[in-house]
Order: C-alpha cells, then sequence, then structure tokens
C-alpha cells in the first residue's frame, strides 16, 4: 500500500506528451543521469515528475520513492505498443482508492536506459473501496495521479511485491543493468535520478543493511519533547512532509522557533528543522503501529542511494 497517494494531497501538472523510438538503441552506460522536473499542483504544492517512454509514447509520471512499479492508465499509451498478459492486476490504497487492470509488457526507455519488455500495470478503471465511498474516485471522479495531474506513477522504491504479482520496480530491467543501483535526488535546485552512480558517489553515502527485504528502522526524536519514536522509516518522495505515527502520546505542536526532530537511521543522523517559518512540517500522529514517513519536503537535504542487488540502501545529508 503506497503512503505516497495516502498522504499526497496535490501534484504536479503533466508535462506535453511525445513520442520517441526505443527499439535498435545501444545499451546504456552508467552514470545515466535523469532529471527530474518540478511541477506545482492546482495547490501550489510541488511534485516531482519524471518522463518515462512506454513503448513509443513518452508521459510524464510521478517519480515515486514509496511504491514500486510502474503503474499507467491503458488510455495514455497506444494498446499496440504494449502486451497485456491477461493477469489482473489491482492494487488499492488507504485513500481508498482501488485499481483495476491488467500485468503488461512493454518497451521502456527512462533518459538513455533502455529495456526491451518491463512489467508494468496498465490501469483500466478506478473505484473506491467498501467503506470509503468519499475516496478521490468517488462518483466517476478522476484521481490526481490517474488522470488529472498523472497518467500514473514509476514506483522506485525497493520492496517488490511477492512472487508472480505485479509489479516489481522496472530499473533493474534497464539494459546493461544500469538500474540495478541508483541515486535519487529530490532538492529542488536540480533534481535527478542517477542510474549506475560511480564508486566514488556511493562511497558518500552511510550504507544500510536492507537485505531481507524490509525496510530500515530508525528513530525520531523532537527537540520540544522528551521522548523518542522508532519504528520502520520510509523515504518517499510521494509523500509531502515528514510524517511520524506512533502507538504513544502524538504531541502535534505547535513547536516553538528552534525545533528540530532528529532522525537516526543506523550509523546515519540527521537533523531537521520543524519550527515555525520552515518549509518543513512535522505530522505527530497516533496510529496503531510506530511509522516514520521521509517526505518529499525533508528529502530536499538528504540524497537516497539504492542498490537492489546488494540488498542495500545508503543516506548523505546535504
Amino acid at each position: 500500500m503506497s503512503t505516497a497517494l495516502r498522504l499526497l494531497t496535490a501534484a504536479a501538472l503533466i508535462a506535453g506528451t511525445c513520442t520517441a523510438a526505443v527499439a535498435d538503441d545501444p545499451v546504456a552506460s552508467g552514470p545515466v543521469v535523469v532529471p527530474l522536473h518540478v511541477n506545482r499542483g492546482p495547490m501550489g504544492d510541488p511534485r516531482l515528475g519524471i518522463d518515462v517512454t512506454v513503448g513509443e509514447k513518452t508521459v510524464q509520471v510521478l517519480a515515486d520513492t514509496g511504491s514500486r512499479g510502474l503503474r499507467v492508465l491503458a488510455s495514455a499509451v497506444p494498446a499496440g505498443s504494449v502486451h497485456r498478459t491477461g493477469r489482473a492486476a489491482a492494487g488499492g490504497y488507504a485513500s481508498g482508492i482501488v485499481l483495476h487492470g491488467e500485468a503488461a509488457t512493454a518497451p521502456l526507455a527512462i533518459g538513455a536506459a533502455r529495456a526491451p519488455a518491463a512489467d508494468i500495470e496498465l490501469v483500466d478503471g478506478i473505484s473506491c473501496a467498501d467503506g470509503r465511498p468519499d475516496c478521490p474516485a468517488a462518483n466517476g471522479s478522476k484521481p490526481e495521479m490517474f488522470g488529472v495531474l498523472f497518467p500514473g506513477i514509476l514506483g522506485l522504491g525497493s520492496i517488490d511485491p511477492p512472487r508472480g504479482q505485479c509489479c516489481s520496480n522496472p530499473l533493474p530491467a534497464l539494459a546493461g543493468g544500469v538500474g540495478r543501483t541508483y541515486v535519487v535526488r529530490a532538492n529542488f535546485g536540480a533534481p535527478e535520478l542517477v542510474l549506475d552512480p560511480d564508486a566514488a558517489t556511493v562511497r558518500a553515502f552511510t550504507l544500510l543493511d536492507v537485505s531481507r527485504g524490509t525496510l530500515p528502522r530508525g528513530c525520531v526524536r523532537v527537540s520540544a519533547s522528551p521522548s523518542e519514536v522508532c519504528g520502520e522509516v520510509l523515504f518517499d518522495t510521494g509523500t509531502p512532509q515528514l510524517v511520524v505515527t506512533t502507538t504513544g502520546i502524538a504531541a502535534a505542536g505547535p513547536y516553538p522557533p528552534g525545533t528540530t526532530a532528529t532522525l537516526t537511521v543506523g550509523g546515519w543522523s540527521h537533523a531537521f528543522a520543524v519550527g515555525p517559518g520552515t518549509p518543513l512540517r512535522l505530522n505527530l500522529r497516533r496510529g496503531d503501529a510506530n511509522r516514520i514517513v521521509v517526505g518529499l519536503a525533508a528529502l530536499q537535504s538528504v540524497d537516497v542511494y539504492y542498490d537492489l542487488a546488494g540488498g542495500r540502501m545508503g543516506l548523505l545529508a546535504r
């Protein structure tokens, strides 16, 4: 279930589409730098978009490290450029949105990197889950991420679905293995996805072991509070802010000037300013499990490295 869709309130305006050839291109060698686009939704909230060529059509979708797999409206890509597998593919989100679609394969291009056949989901319909009749798809409405602002989402997360289920992260399918390791730089000054970063780049990161296919665990301590919250940590470009869920007492603020939220994950630590007048808001709330979601505003000062084959993640504070 994507935290990105659960918390997303607005997204970037979709860029125009264009055509690009995918076949017969040379294999890219790393590093491959793919620019990300800073766009703003109708409420002014910034979002990161990425250009992805599916078959022969390029669309700009949400770049989302909080989910995995490319899920795109079937109506947004040429039917002749994708191969439907006949296997149903569905996704559900805490917002109440339920996707109805089919697993498919298609030639894929991200920047200079190409995949002759990558697994994707073609979304044919969207509805509301039972008990959530007021979800963003209610009464035939189009959700922001699937039809209003973007035609889909490129999930860059590291945790894949169970075997045989759609959809895995498509980056490892890119020719030459350039998508097996990558860096996501979300800073609005020059946001980018770096495929196959060089050794010097990787050495700058504090590396974490996530070989068991789980999220790293960490702790957040708020300077205005004597307690800390520890739990799984998700670095999520699709979530706007820093969200901490706790089973204990949730003192949601307001926080005094100079308040910081210090995040510690393994041997890495970084303090975020969350007091009045700062662009980063800390949403501290009570829930049934401890969880820390480091959203887009917090990722302005943090780069994230993913090593899918090696089961590692890396963090670099800027």
